[in-house]
């Protein structure tokens, strides 16, 4: 008895055994291009793999060419598209981008960063109307949300995109202005929608660069106080950068107010100076030489005589063969140099205080 069991057993075992192999075998010859597709997915990973390797090396002809191989063994894999079209980028190869970031984005329409970037280069490429419809996309996507703590939030990265969307949507409203040219009822129109997209963006982003360009579009309606009012924002996140100071400065001149701008394009020389930029130092100190003779003109002599003062004195800064440089003598120089450059010119009148 315990023989035939044994025995019944052993054929139970070799029957199972049979049936599962040949309903695998079974599957394979069903199933052949779903195990064919799978052993692709697979082989394509390990190809972007070679391709991300390659891309972090910054050795682009490898990285292509291992990206390229994934992409045809993984066709789905719409994050190795999306670097592949980064490197045509770099090589100004733009036909090329455009087209992987297209492929990118058929497979994951969500996919913000790289409809942000596709938008980009078709501004690039002087398409600037199929740039503005990619941005507003990206502005009214509204993806599912996955918060992990200290790993993923994926809320806040929608919430930047959209920024960074409002912000090249600016970019591309202020290039159509330019492109309308004579016709000043579009060319405003155009500044205005550009002048909403950077409000949107300065709301979210709160960087120098929205700050900055929407003083510009202000500056460029001849809305002057709005303009001074970014600018003098745009200073408080980075006082070092002379455009914002240089171009508030060109504000309060033609406001009259000299000194004020004086003040300014002082700091703009300075930033230039040290930046080792001599051209546009000299033309700084040209536009601020005619501001001079204006505040001369309305004989402002306690000007002058505190401008000597200061120039003796300044803790700051001072003047060497007719250049502004920076005094290094004392240790609190930096410190009080960059509260001095965050606080603009006529800020109680461009922002209510003092």
């Amino acid at each position: 008895m315990k023989k035939l069991k044994k025995i019944f057993e052993s054929t139970l075992a070799k029957v199972i055994s049979a049936v599962l192999i040949t309903i695998f075998a079974l599957s394979i010859f069903i199933f052949f291009d779903f195990y064919k597709r799978e052993i692709n997915k697979f082989r394509g990973y390990y190809w972007v793999y070679k391709g991300d390797k390659a891309f972090k090396k910054q050795d682009l002809s490898k990285a292509i060419y291992f990206y390229e191989k994934g992409i045809k063994l993984h066709p789905k894999h719409y994050r190795a598209m999306y670097n592949l079209a980064n490197i045509y980028v770099v090589y100004e190869d733009y036909y090329s981008a455009l087209k992987n970031y297209e492929k990118a984005l058929e497979v994951n329409p969500d996919y913000e960063v790289a409809r942000i970037d596709y938008a980009i280069i078709l501004a690039e490429t002087y398409k600037t109307d199929e740039a503005i419809e990619q941005y507003k996309k990206v502005i009214a996507n509204k993806p599912h949300f996955i918060k992990i703590p200290f790993l993923v939030d994926s809320k806040k990265s929608y919430i930047h995109n959209r920024g960074v969307a409002y912000y090249n949507m600016g970019i591309a409203y202020r290039t159509k202005s330019l492109l309308a040219g004579l016709n000043k009822n579009s060319s405003r129109h155009y500044l205005q929608k550009a002048s909403d997209s950077y409000e949107e963006a300065v709301n979210i982003l709160k960087s120098y660069n929205s700050n900055y360009n929407l003083g510009l579009i202000h500056q460029l309606l001849k809305n002057q106080n709005q303009a001074g009012y970014y600018y003098c924002k745009a200073m408080e996140i980075e006082p070092f950068e002379y455009e914002a100071h240089f171009n508030l400065a060109i504000i309060l001149k033609d406001m009259k107010d000299y000194k004020g701008a004086a003040e300014e394009f002082k700091k703009a020389a300075l930033i230039l100076n040290l930046k080792n930029n001599p051209e546009k130092t000299r033309y700084i100190f040209d536009v601020l030489s005619e501001v001079n003779q204006k505040i001369a003109l309305f004989s402002d002599s306690e000007y002058f005589e505190k401008l000597k003062e200061d120039e003796e004195n300044n803790i700051h800064t001072k003047y060497k063969a007719g250049k502004l440089i920076l005094d290094d003598s004392n240790k609190n120089t930096e410190e009080k140099i960059i509260n001095d450059f965050k606080i603009c010119e006529g800020r109680k009148v461009f922002m209510g205080d003092l």
